[in-house]
């Protein structure tokens, strides 16, 4: 079955989401920046540059032989009522399996985090996804210390844990990620 893409633009009761576009990196960074939980996100083995900038030309793709930037997707998150740019959301369509719907990152800018965004966002782009219909599941690492993470897959129907990886050494920084399952039937 092919790749259908997320369309370049949707939108939720509160919030449109569209592609990416150069004039948003400065605040798509600032964003990037303010969140510990997503800093790292972007980085990509043989790859120096980790910022958005290059998220955005390059794509952040899987260790995989087949991985394309065609199947990744940066798009940024406004308020509908004042178009404030407010967060950002990064996908990769099938991966680790074509059938796989890959999250690579969500998050707000801090001010905008607690008012519902995440669920609504969430809930929105798991009934796109499904209705696709290219995708059996949507899946996601969270960081297991990310609680608020935690808590918002949950809610949005991410119940199933496929598994939890870390490093091998306790190097005193917590490292150790769920990787999450939302099935879409």
């Amino acid at each position: 079955m092919p790749r259908i893409l997320l369309p370049a633009q949707w939108h939720t009761l509160r919030l449109n989401v569209a592609d990416s576009i150069l004039d948003e990196i400065p605040e798509l960074q600032q964003i990037n920046d303010v969140n510990p939980g997503t800093q790292s996100w972007t980085q990509v083995e043989g790859q120096e540059d980790c910022s958005m900038l290059s998220a955005l030309v390059n794509g952040v793709l899987p260790p995989t032989p087949d991985r394309s930037k065609a199947y990744f997707r940066l798009q940024s998150v406004h308020l509908s009522s004042t178009g404030e740019l407010i967060g950002f959301l990064a996908v990769y369509h099938g991966f680790p399996k074509e059938d796989i719907f890959w999250i690579n990152a969500l998050t707000f800018a801090p001010k905008f985090q607690g008012q519902g965004y995440g669920p609504e966002l969430l809930l929105g782009l798991s009934d796109i996804v499904r209705q696709l219909g290219s995708y059996t599941c949507m899946r996601s690492y969270v960081a297991l210390n990310n609680v608020h993470s935690l808590k918002l897959c949950v809610k949005t129907g991410f119940n199933k844990m496929v598994e939890i990886a870390g490093e091998k050494e306790n190097s005193g920084i917590d490292e150790t990620h769920i990787l999450i399952e939302k099935t879409l039937s």
